[in-house]
């Protein structure tokens, strides 16, 4: 479970007619030993799950059964899975600590745009950890969608537009073909849709950004729990949770670095404990295309904006109570 395999086909006896139809062919299995990297994080860990956690969210690794369940009830596997939003937390860290370095030596070259050159060292470095990473798929789509961002912004285009978000799918489905067809996927195209909805006709603020957190979380009930029906009654903290994973993954990679990354585990294995237990919510199929109508006319009139926030927290209580 969670292990690093190394397996290979003996094909010395396999012909060209075999290969085409049916083939039996003996394997070798082999366990690889973890890197220096994962046993720097495990040993700061007593807990399995908290390991497989970490593990997961620096690494990409896959989250075992049980923890996947009870972050789903808890309503926050999406800050669990490598995404955009470890991609957008990354790029602000390293923005941050960069701009002051660069700021040194742009008095000797002051012609030069530093918002320019920063930006392409932090799609560098995001680039080394998409490959450290072994290239996991939703990073991928995370890093073509920022590239996207970074050239509309270049060339001084609207970067929060319907625009941005269609040419970095077209580009995920000319990398990915047909696999970019999944559940995962979806989700992902749908929570930065409504992001861009948001911001179409609210402006970017502080308080706006704390409003936003609840608002994804709303119009994602629906579309999230249309195919995950577990609830649990603590995912009303979810958006909270959300915006306190922001400062979260950087303070927590920081003390990993240092050695200390188990100061919080038993804060964390007791929020985790609160995803034991869970209801099953069902929201029809025709409900969750009237839901997704109600979104594509969103983008049109801020009327159907207000509509579909109402039809959300309608659907919310209804699968709920029912």
């Amino acid at each position: 479970m969670n292990e690093n395999l190394k397996v290979g086909i003996i094909t010395k006896n396999v012909n060209f007619k075999d290969f085409l139809f049916t083939f039996y062919a003996p394997t070798t299995l082999a366990l690889l030993p973890i890197s220096k990297v994962e046993y720097f994080i495990e040993k700061q860990h007593t807990n399995k799950e908290l390991q497989n956690l970490f593990k997961a969210l620096y690494l990409g690794e896959s989250i075992s059964f049980n923890l996947r369940e009870k972050l789903s009830t808890l309503g926050i596997s999406h800050l669990v899975a490598l995404s955009g939003l470890h991609l957008g937390i990354i790029s602000g860290v390293l923005y941050f600590l960069l701009l002051p370095f660069y700021s040194i030596f742009h008095k000797f070259f002051p012609y030069r745009n530093r918002l320019f050159d920063v930006g392409i060292i932090v799609l560098i470095v995001e680039f080394l950890y998409l490959y450290y990473t072994n290239f996991p798929p939703s990073l991928i789509r995370a890093f073509l969608l920022e590239l996207v961002i970074f050239i509309y912004a270049v060339r001084l285009k609207e970067v929060v537009s319907l625009e941005v978000l269609l040419v970095s799918v077209g580009l995920a489905f000319l990398i990915f073909d047909f696999k970019v067809f999944n559940i995962g996927y979806f989700l992902s195209v749908a929570g930065v849709y409504y992001i861009y909805l948001f911001f179409k006709y609210f402006k970017a603020n502080f308080l706006n950004t704390i409003i936003l957190s609840f608002y994804l979380y709303l119009v994602m009930f629906v579309v999230s729990h249309y195919f995950f029906a577990y609830f649990n009654y603590y995912q009303f903290f979810s958006p909270i949770v959300s915006l306190i994973f922001s400062i979260f993954y950087p303070l927590l990679a920081i003390l990993h670095l240092l050695g200390i990354g188990g100061i919080f585990d038993n804060i964390l294995l007791d929020y985790f404990s609160l995803g034991k237990e869970f209801i099953e919510v069902k929201i029809s199929f025709f409900v969750f295309m009237a839901f997704l109508i109600a979104s594509i006319l969103a983008y049109f009139q801020k009327r159907f904006f207000y509509f579909l926030n109402l039809f959300a927290l309608g659907i919310m209580i209804f699968s709920i109570g029912g």
